[in-house]
């Protein structure tokens, strides 16, 4: 059973860092969600990256809204670098054909995949025609940082959908299916220490025991809270854990 003293702690937004950007309105909305709760009902997940400082893999828009109505210290749980698995996200793009004429100074199209290169995406339109697209310069890391920015700057405003599993056969009329080239736990470290951030929605974390649903009243997070009474919430949750082991659907 997971150890809630060391897993669930509340942390410092100063000590939280931000790998990824955020959507507007979907902040708004989570926002208005956990005010009008009272709760907040999964935590915020982290992991080390420092003696002193976290980042997020899960929860940036909860984050951001606890911060925004003034918290100082938020409920997070941590978690081992062992226990996460990064991959990336695709993007299925609705009547994005056009996406395949991207140009930008920085960036070579071929329809060719060169084996000694990593692409920094790549394009499949329905007819299963495959556009690369390299970078110039791909030793550096803010390098695609910065394509990808390019590219989901120009499809972000439209109608598109994030998948981790999708057969070509689904891409269908002048849909395109956006595809990023993986990017490692190390390089995101990186990216964080430099304070840059990639895109929102293109980083996926599965992590190993997750938890879910404790449902924390906000009034844990606030200055006038004891670590008494925190310590006391931690050990009621503690006997209410449920650990399941198979693949499980949450409806959200």
């Amino acid at each position: 059973m997971i150890d809630l003293k060391t897993s669930l702690k509340l942390l410092s937004v100063d000590n939280i860092k931000m790998h990824e950007s955020f959507q507007a309105t979907r902040l708004e909305i989570t926002m208005s969600a956990i005010s009008n709760e009272k709760i907040l009902i999964n935590p915020i997940v982290t992991t080390r990256i420092n003696e002193h400082d976290y980042m997020i893999i899960d929860g940036v828009h909860r984050f951001l809204s606890l911060k925004e109505l003034g918290f100082r210290t938020v409920a997070c749980q941590i978690v081992e670098e062992d226990d996460v698995e990064l991959t990336m996200w695709s993007h299925l793009v609705k009547a994005g054909a056009w996406l395949k004429d991207f140009t930008d100074k920085n960036v070579i199209r071929t329809k060719k995949e060169l084996g000694n290169q990593r692409y920094a995406f790549k394009i499949t339109d329905s007819k299963q025609e495959v556009f690369y697209f390299y970078l110039i310069d791909d030793q550096k890391l803010m390098s695609f940082v910065e394509a990808m920015h390019s590219i989901i700057a120009k499809y972000s405003s439209k109608y598109f959908v994030r998948v981790s599993e999708l057969s070509k056969s689904e891409i269908i009329g002048d849909d395109v299916l956006v595809e990023f080239y993986n990017i490692s736990m190390k390089e995101i470290n990186n990216i964080v220490s430099r304070k840059d951030q990639l895109p929102t929605g293109v980083t996926h974390f599965s992590v190993n025991n997750r938890l879910l649903n404790l449902k924390i009243p906000l009034e844990y997070m606030e200055p006038a809270a004891s670590g008494r009474n925190w310590l006391d919430f931690i050990m009621h949750i503690q006997q209410k854990l449920r650990y399941y082991p198979e693949s499980v659907y949450i409806c959200e």
